[in-house]
């Protein structure tokens, strides 16, 4: 009952127009795709992070020991010698900030080193 496979003739289900729209369509659809991982890949910049020098050192001494504890079971503790403060000022905003920092940080930053920090919670935009 089945043709010879010689004398098969392949006649196109589609149309030239049919397969350029289809090519179009794959094109648009590559470009969206294309501008979505380039605008992903641009760093972000948030109005909430800022960048200052820092005009000076404050330190609190105020020891307290911080305890973790998982339902009824200790993580683990924490010692803390106290308060680690650095006075920045952002010539941006025009003003200063008393941004609170980790021991490490304090240590290792000195009066006109920069500073990057996040905008305090009551001013974030």
């Amino acid at each position: 009952m089945n043709p010879d496979p010689a004398t098969r003739v392949v006649v196109p289900n589609t149309s030239a127009r049919d397969r350029l729209t289809a090519f179009g369509i794959g094109v648009v659809l590559l470009a969206f795709v294309i501008f979505g991982v380039i605008k992903m890949s641009e760093p972000n910049q948030s109005a909430n992070l800022l960048v200052g020098v820092v005009e000076g050192k404050q330190f609190t001494p105020q020891r307290e020991e911080q305890v973790a504890f998982s339902g009824r079971k200790l993580e683990g503790t924490k010692t803390i010698e106290g308060e680690y403060v650095l006075k920045v000022r952002v010539e941006k905003e025009s003003r200063s900030y008393d941004v609170v920092v980790p021991e490490w940080t304090y240590k290792g930053k000195q009066k006109g080193d920069k500073l990057e920090f996040v905008r305090p919670p009551s001013e974030q935009r």
